[in-house]
């Protein structure tokens, strides 16, 4: 997990530019997300251990048949936004990323603080990653 997160906090150090989002299906549950950022991409896949994160070179690494999810929700809110942040969820409320087991919980904060944020939800639940937006 934490190799996955530090992917997704380089992206929000550089400020980088969400781009695209696609996955292997349309809707609020998928089970590949690719996030491409004007500063690379990731690939997002439920694991054992909640969410696996990982840096793709090209795109000719990423799996056929993906979708754009930019027309979508959350995604078309965030399109062309930087990201300014990215932890585990559930530490607000105490529980931990290591408590929430098969669990796992990111969330991706795009725009900063004070320039009405929008934070994206990333859940891992089984053979699939529910995406969501917090409510501000």
């Amino acid at each position: 997990m934490r190799a996955g997160l530090e992917i997704l906090e380089r992206a929000a150090e550089a400020r980088g530019r969400i781009l695209r989002a696609e996955a292997d299906r349309e809707g609020a549950r998928v089970g590949v997300l690719v996030l491409t950022f004007d500063v690379g991409r990731v690939l997002m896949r439920p694991a054992d251990d909640g969410i696996e994160v990982v840096h793709v070179e090209s795109r000719e690494a990423l799996p056929d048949g993906l979708a754009s999810l930019e027309e979508e929700e959350p995604w078309w809110r965030v399109i062309g936004q930087p990201i300014t942040a990215a932890w585990p969820g559930g530490v607000e409320e105490g529980v931990g990323a290591s408590g929430l087991g098969r669990l796992m919980v990111l969330k991706l904060r795009f725009r900063e603080e004070q320039e009405n944020p929008r934070v994206v939800l990333l859940e891992a639940t089984g053979s699939a990653i529910r995406v969501g937006l917090e409510a501000s």
